[in-house]
């Protein structure tokens, strides 16, 4: 039973780390023990002991099994297997929900409490993706009416939605049918639009497809897959940084971008850091989820120069030395 919950909590990691529901068709779950780096059992909370699922004729379960895996090894074997790698820097995602029960209609609000609204959330934690729901006060109702979430008219809707400052937009339209829900979903991310429909009783499994393929559609444009041809290294400026609290800030978001394999100080000066980047992907990539982020912003006040720094490792100082202006990148904090 332990080795079956490895294998379920394994395609749930692969998955979120992936971007992509469809990784597991591509690997081997049952291999998923050599990748457990800790377990332990948790009491089950006594306000989640209803969602537990029991079987037939067996007793309520007591405990879960927590499991934490080797980010390292998780990394690593997709890379092996040429698959993608989504980072920690993660596309925000607006979700209009325009909605017929059969005697109303509304639009679901940041502050509703909803069977839908919790469906539509449990399913994007599972995938690791953050949600916005849109406040749908006056101002947002001087923008879009229901009839243009009800009609996919996206010119109201895209400019309703400039106020969220988010990277994709879904439009969910649910309608209660004889006895079914029929949910016709549409998705604009980078000005491209897609659309696909779903019909069903089972609120938490049609979320979930929604909330899938929304996902898996983002994760082709913003996960990385591996090119050694190439990698390399470049240069990152960081302008703007004060304290120490400041560089560690500097240091952990770059460290965290999935094109990137290592980060190291080589150079600093004033309130700039440069940090030089170890690549396991394209510069347009890592440009790429930089400004998904939003963290750091490009900073064409101060203009790159060659570096001149000193280190010990003469590897290390030919590499920097080599690199050319143009692949020097100058960031500040947002």
């Amino acid at each position: 039973m332990r080795r079956a919950a490895f294998e379920q909590a394994f395609i749930e990691v692969l998955v979120r780390v992936s971007g992509n529901s469809e990784v597991v068709a591509e690997l081997d779950i049952k291999s998923a023990s050599k990748y457990v780096q800790q377990y332990r059992y948790l009491p089950v909370p006594e306000d989640e002991k209803s969602a537990v699922p029991v079987m037939l004729a067996m007793s309520q379960p007591k405990h879960l099994l927590w499991v934490q895996f080797n980010q390292g090894l998780i990394q690593k074997l997709l890379r092996e297997n040429a698959l993608p790698v989504w980072g920690q820097q993660r596309p925000s995602l607006l979700v209009w929900m325009a909605v017929r029960d059969g005697r109303n209609r509304y639009v679901l609000r940041d502050r509703d409490q909803s069977a839908i609204k919790d469906a539509v959330e449990k399913e994007a934690k599972r995938r690791g993706i953050p949600l916005v729901w849109p406040k749908y006060d006056a101002e947002d109702r001087n923008n879009v009416l229901f009839a243009d979430l009800w009609g996919s008219f996206w010119e109201p809707i895209s400019s309703a939605s400039e106020r969220y400052s988010v990277d994709a937009i879904l439009l969910g339209r649910m309608n209660w049918i004889k006895g079914n829900w029929q949910v016709d979903w549409s998705m604009e991310l980078s000005s491209n639009s897609q659309s696909w429909q779903l019909r069903g009783k089972n609120l938490q499994l049609l979320m979930a497809s929604g909330i899938d393929r929304a996902t898996n559609n983002i994760s082709r444009r913003f996960s990385v897959l591996e090119n050694s041809d190439n990698a390399g290294q470049l240069i990152v400026q960081v302008n703007g940084i004060d304290n120490i609290r400041g560089y560690a800030r500097a240091s952990r978001y770059l460290s965290s971008l999935a094109p990137v394999k290592n980060v190291f100080a080589t150079q600093v000066e004033g309130n700039s850091v440069r940090f030089n980047i170890d690549m396991t992907g394209d510069q347009d990539d890592l440009q790429r989820l930089i400004a998904l982020g939003k963290t750091l912003v490009p900073d064409t006040t101060v203009k790159p120069v060659e570096i001149v720094t000193p280190s010990n490792d003469a590897a290390s100082i030919e590499n920097i030395l080599t690199l050319p202006v143009e692949n020097i990148l100058t960031y500040r904090f947002n």
